[in-house]
């Protein structure tokens, strides 16, 4: 099951190493010596700046997002750059339930447990990790969100200058990319209607 954007932006951006030496020089020689296009992947899904990885050179400390995506990527165990293991065994489902549960994050390990269970290979994304079921990522355009009487309420009280405010922040982040995108093109579609 391969470690996710969605689910590594649940992941909090504290300190885990255990050995900061190790950190430093484990992180910096085995992602110094990567292509660009491979060191992109990792930013990518760490959801960090290139200069949150290049910290981790300079201090030795190294979040749970920058670990699971090294180790994703570069298929290592996580426990091999934070310190806490010298063997640079592969990566697998059952060691990322472990890092998991061990790192704070028990409700996500079981979610990743019951993904492995079911045999979820996550190709369709991380909707079912993160609590979603199969088929709903699109849950805000479904018929359920958008005959909510909450919503419906919180429509009527938006006022016009906050409904652009809101435009031009979803258009912002659909720049930076990710699933802002999508929302900007349905909602785009559904102005010219």
């Amino acid at each position: 099951m391969p470690v996710t954007k969605e689910m590594i932006s649940i992941l909090k951006r504290t300190n885990i190493s255990k050995d900061e030496e190790k950190t430093k020089i484990r992180v910096k020689e085995d992602f110094l010596p990567l292509r660009n296009r491979q060191k992109a992947a990792i930013v990518e899904l760490s959801g960090l700046k290139r200069t949150s990885i290049y910290r981790v050179f300079r201090e030795g400390n190294i979040s749970a997002k920058i670990a699971l995506a090294l180790a994703q990527q570069l298929n290592v165990t996580p426990y091999f750059y934070t310190g806490e293991t010298d063997e640079k065994s592969e990566f697998n489902d059952m060691l990322l339930q472990k890092f998991l549960a061990e790192k704070g994050y028990a409700k996500l390990a079981e979610r990743v447990a019951a993904a492995i269970k079911r045999g979820d290979t996550g190709d369709q994304g991380s909707s079912n990790l993160l609590g979603t079921p199969p088929g709903s990522r699109n849950f805000l355009f479904s018929s359920e969100f958008t005959n909510s009487p909450e919503l419906s309420e919180a429509v009527s009280l938006l006022r016009e200058e906050d409904a652009v405010q809101l435009l031009r922040a979803l258009l912002i982040r659909a720049r930076a990319g990710g699933s802002a995108v999508q929302v900007a093109d349905f909602v785009k579609r559904c102005l010219l209607m």
